[in-house]
């Protein structure tokens, strides 16, 4: 059985992706990259991207939620 490959971002494991035949199929641990979880993927290199992307959509979102709703200590945030 071959070992499962860490994807990471910026040094941050995002998941695994496991030889499956000859493509990778993402298994996510983090929520950023819960929408990868299970695609099938050509390449490693295909699947960081994948990740990265995720990643990054993750952290536009919370951004802007967080300047919707507020800062993290009760107050409203003015843009």
């Amino acid at each position: 059985m071959t070992k499962p490959i860490v994807i990471a971002v910026d040094g941050e494991p995002q998941g695994v992706v496991v030889p499956n035949g000859n493509d990778f199929r993402f298994m996510a641990v983090k929520l950023g990259v819960f929408p990868l979880d299970g695609q099938i993927f050509d390449s490693v290199a295909a699947a960081r991207e994948a990740a990265r992307t995720a990643v990054e959509s993750a952290g536009d979102l919370a951004e802007s939620i967080s300047e919707i709703v507020g800062d993290d200590k009760g107050n409203d945030l003015v843009a």
